[in-house]
């Protein structure tokens, strides 16, 4: 292997271009991000201290960002032995903490460590968002409550799921293949305490679910946000429904507890279970191991078709050619043309469509480094639909 002899000069023009991911050797930024593009947050890793400032002025003067927005708030070195990389992978850590405040983590490529030991980083918070973090330290309950309108969903999709907003039991007619459960986790608010363990009488109930609960704060009670519950009939059992024993005498609480002041979305449920949660709902509590249990939540069936009998009825239909080519170009950052939504049959002019396509699109990407981004877009329609391509 070559002995890397760059010079600090050099180094520092490899770094000139930060706003273009590419492979570093010397400085690399992770940025956290809204839904909108508005930075947050920036992090700096750099090879020493100069380096890192230098590279963090001139990421806030390319970005057009006043300093004066941003507050330092951790710098320091970091003992890096052992590491390879610095990468989005590497700052897992970093990427959760800011998914729970509605953030994206990304950065400007990947930084070779070269056989480093510490490396030095400064990390720096937007002024409103230092203030939030602050504001969620003392964080009490907070009413649950649906906010659509900033989801990037065309609009006659958000129309129709503001019916949502009236936390009432509903249908969904979901022939768009809407990943409502991902819609839902990103538009609920609100906070809400729940005991790890329910304590009635003799009977242990175990509510506190680290893979359904996201903790917002630790403490006698934990303080999470409003939970979204799935539960598929093709892959689930509805023993999930039953208080399952998990150790002495303490028993895992029924799917429907954990959904506690949050939605439990059932996706082509037995009629029959639909009908057992109804009735429960109407009278506000279950019965389980003898005892009386409170319940509160709101129940959302997921469908293609409409046998259901709920209150409120969602139905959401096939994308429109427009509405499909606009998300598509979205998602592969290509221009689409007409000839391409065109042949896509109805019926697959949805979103996991989209999301299928956008992913060969990537692999496709990945494997032809050459080739034209149109090409490669049209590659992934041929593959997907299964069609024959002269020259494929």
């Amino acid at each position: 292997m070559k002995k890397d002899i760059r010079t600090k000069s050099e180094e520092r023009i490899m770094e000139t271009d930060l706003l273009t991911p590419k492979e570093r050797y010397s400085g690399v930024v992770f940025i956290g991000v809204r839904k909108n593009g508005e930075v947050e947050l920036i992090k700096v890793y750099a090879e020493n201290e100069e380096l890192a400032k230098d590279i963090l002025e001139r990421f806030l003067y390319e970005k057009g960002i006043h300093p004066a927005d941003f507050v330092v708030v951790d710098k320091g070195y970091e003992n890096v032995e052992g590491k390879e990389i610095i990468s989005t992978r590497t700052e897992s850590e970093l990427s959760s903490f800011l998914g729970r405040l509605g953030l994206r983590l990304l950065s400007n490529g990947i930084l070779y460590l070269q056989g480093k030991k510490e490396i030095y980083q400064i990390t720096s918070l937007s002024k409103d968002l230092l203030k939030e973090i602050k504001a969620k330290e003392n964080l009490k309950e907070e009413p649950v409550r649906l906010e659509l309108k900033n989801l990037n969903l065309p609009p006659r999709f958000i129309e129709k799921l503001r019916a949502l907003e009236l936390m009432e039991d509903t249908l969904v007619i979901n022939h768009a293949e809407l990943p409502l459960s991902e819609v839902l986790k990103e538009a609920i608010k609100g906070a809400v305490k729940i005991p790890e363990v329910l304590e009635l009488g003799s009977l242990k109930l175990r509510l506190f679910d680290s893979e359904l609960h996201e903790v917002i704060k630790r403490g006698k009670e934990p303080l999470i946000k409003p939970p979204v519950v799935v539960w598929d009939s093709y892959v689930d059992s509805l023993e999930d429904f039953e208080a399952g024993e998990i150790g002495d005498k303490i028993y895992r609480a029924p799917l429907f507890l954990k959904a506690h002041k949050g939605f439990l979305i059932l996706r082509e449920p037995p009629e029959e279970l639909v009908e057992k949660l109804i009735r429960i709902k109407e009278k506000g509590s279950a019965k389980i191991k003898g005892f009386k249990v409170s319940v509160e939540f709101t129940l959302i069936v997921e469908s293609k078709n409409e046998k259901y009998d709920l209150p409120v009825k969602i139905r959401l239909p096939y994308l429109s050619q427009e509405e499909f080519k606009e998300l598509l170009e979205e998602k592969t950052g290509v221009k689409v043309s007409d000839e391409v939504v065109e042949k896509i049959p109805e019926e697959k002019r949805t979103f996991k469509t989209l999301s299928t396509l956008s992913k060969l699109f990537k692999r496709l990407k990945e494997k032809k480094l050459n080739a034209r981004p149109e090409e490669l877009l049209n590659e992934a329609l041929v593959l997907f639909l299964g069609e024959e391509n002269e020259g494929h």
